[in-house]
């Protein structure tokens, strides 16, 4: 039990709460809501200290059954940070558990949802990104109930589809759309995002960015553009809304740099001629996971 052994007084809080509240229910919604989707899924405590917490989106339109995994970081005895991690659309892989130790080690759990299960199987038939963005929103609303994390000091970190995603949640719009008056994320985190779309349509709108602070990792060998889309979304938000994201590029990298395993080619039309590419690269892998924690620390822990 790692990460969870010496947490034991928070961790009854967070299962009494999950008790008191019926664990499954969507925010916001009444447990008794004969169409409010329900799950047969409880909160599920592994031998490794895992919490397996099942939640609705925010979006009513949309009946998936939605689960994350929450890691608690060990030996905390006042509630923690916290940050969302969104997987790519290869689902959760390796590129969480890759993070995963040097983020709980720092005191900021860990909070890994799943949004591909029952939802798509591939880039052909993967919902659009902006589908997603609330049921992001649906799990920082959902770890605000627990005792065990801090409400005030959760962030969002995301790979590709991930990253798309928690760079979306820092738009204005987005946020009043599934938020109203309630504080969003605190910092976003996107590794290779696929920024192209935000230069072609003016999905940011007139209520600009939240204003939460933001880094962005790429390589410039990416298949989606990002050598190239990225500094341009760059200019883009400090020239149109006079907001400053934090990038950081690595030569020759590819889509998939920080995914330890073997590389390999497939259909996307999100990519390139529709072809995707991804490539493990430790140099830059092991450079954003030192810089992506320093981020989250300066901005969940240190404010």
């Amino acid at each position: 039990m790692r990460y969870f052994s010496k947490t034991w007084q928070l961790v009854i809080l967070l299962f009494c709460s999950f008790a008191y509240s019926g664990c499954a229910v969507a925010p916001d919604q009444p447990q008794s809501s004969s169409d409010q989707p329900q799950t047969s899924a409880k909160m599920e405590t592994t031998k490794t200290g895992k919490m397996v917490i099942p939640f609705t989106s925010l979006d009513k339109s949309q009946t998936y059954q939605l689960h994350g995994t929450l890691y608690l970081p060990e030996n905390k005895q006042t509630p923690s940070p916290a940050v969302v991690v969104v997987h790519g659309t290869t689902g959760i892989d390796e590129r969480g558990t890759f993070y995963r130790k040097a983020i709980l080690d720092q005191g900021i759990a860990f909070f890994e949802v799943d949004f591909k299960t029952g939802i798509f199987t591939g880039a052909l038939n993967r919902p659009k990104n902006t589908s997603f963005v609330p049921m992001a929103f649906a799990a920082l609303k959902e770890l605000r109930k627990l005792p065990a994390i801090d409400p005030t000091r959760i962030g969002i970190m995301g790979f590709s589809l991930g990253g798309g995603v928690t760079v979306r949640t820092a738009f204005e719009s987005y946020h009043k759309k599934w938020m109203g008056d309630e504080k969003g994320f605190i910092a976003h985190a996107a590794t290779y995002p696929v920024c192209k779309p935000f230069l072609e349509h003016s999905e940011i709108g007139s209520d600009g960015l939240t204003g939460a602070p933001m880094i962005i990792f790429y390589g410039t060998e990416d298949s989606y553009g990002e050598g190239k889309a990225v500094p341009q979304f760059k200019k883009l938000l400090e020239e149109k809304y006079n907001f400053k994201v934090e990038t950081v590029e690595y030569a020759g990298a590819a889509h998939g740099f920080n995914r330890n395993a073997p590389s390999f080619s497939y259909k996307d039309p999100a990519a390139i001629n529709e072809q995707g590419y991804v490539a493990w690269n430790e140099n830059a892998a092991n450079d954003s996971r030192i810089k992506l924690v320093d981020f989250l620390k300066k901005n969940l822990i240190s404010q």
